[in-house]
């Protein structure tokens, strides 16, 4: 119980808002220096209103998370001590990021994901800010992804606070103002490789899942390099004309809802939730990976 009752303060990402409210200060102080045209008002405005809504969730969900967490660790087919050495908490760490990879990717490449998680890729804009925009349905989702690190035999707070870690080394790869990193771009995220995953470019939609290690994308077939041939053009493939949190929140709900309503039967609506965004029943879609392949075809990419 007192472990539990632990847990329920290390309520994930809620204590770290003011470490990206000042790295967001650094950005904005340095593109004003710089004369860059990076942030917007009323973008930034629905940036930080969708953050702080995201962080309420976060905290009225600790609770039950954690209570789920606990009692998958009943099942656990491991018993190793993973924060008994520095090797052990690593390797639990490469553990949680592998999970969030395939977290993120099932997020983008199955539309009931996609709906909950395009608006974190609203904004036309890619700087501190952006990385604020999550949908509190995420809240509920991510959690289930990692229960298989619990089934592992990593402690459930543990769990809780490499992914609260996970997240905190991804909220720098929000900017535009840091460069191609050299070799250390082989194996980590990096800003150049989340600025490829943000852009809404054919060649560099659905790329760079990764969390902190982006050998998931290399191993897995998912990874872009940024080109300097093709600047990324950021936001979603049919941008949003709003900077409503509510509009940037529920358009895709509301979109999924009206094909699924049209949809010619019970397995076609099905489809649409977890086929790819684009995809049709009657076979005419554009998913990101249609698409990609009549592009190559046709030697555009």
């Amino acid at each position: 119980m007192l472990e539990f009752l632990q847990g329920l303060l290390a309520i994930r990402d809620v204590d770290q808002l003011w470490l990206l409210i000042g790295f967001i200060g650094v950005e904005v102080a340095l593109t004003w220096v710089l004369r860059k045209k990076f942030y917007a008002a009323t973008d930034s405005l629905c940036s930080v209103t969708l953050g702080i809504a995201y962080a309420v969730v976060i905290a009225l969900s600790a609770a039950t998370v954690l209570a789920v967490y606990y009692w998958t660790a009943q099942f656990a087919v491991l018993e190793f001590e993973w924060a008994g050495s520095v090797v052990g908490i690593l390797g639990a760490y490469v553990l949680v990021d592998f999970l969030f990879y395939w977290y993120h990717r099932a997020i983008h490449e199955m539309r009931v994901g996609w709906a909950a998680h395009v608006v974190h890729h609203s904004s036309q804009f890619l700087n501190a800010g952006t990385a604020l925009r999550s949908s509190f349905v995420e809240a509920w989702i991510e959690p289930l992804f990692l229960l298989p690190a619990i089934l592992l035999g990593v402690d459930p707070l543990m769990v809780v606070a490499l992914i609260s870690l996970n997240h905190l080394y991804q909220y720098w790869l929000h900017t535009r103002l840091i460069p191609k990193l050299g070799p250390v771009e082989w194996v980590f995220n990096t800003p150049s490789h989340h600025r490829v995953h943000h852009a809404s470019n054919l060649r560099y939609c659905d790329k760079n899942y990764a969390g902190t290690l982006i050998i998931w994308d290399r191993l897995f077939g998912t990874f872009e390099a940024e080109r300097a041939d093709e600047p990324c053009i950021f936001g979603i493939r049919h941008p949003l004309k709003s900077r409503n949190p509510l509009t940037a929140t529920f358009h895709e709900w509301g979109a999924l809802v009206r094909d699924m309503r049209a949809a010619p039967s019970i397995g076609a609506a099905l489809g649409h939730l977890v086929h790819a965004p684009g995809w049709s029943p009657h076979g005419d879609g554009e998913t990101t990976r249609a698409l990609q392949a009549r592009a190559r075809a046709e030697g555009a990419l």
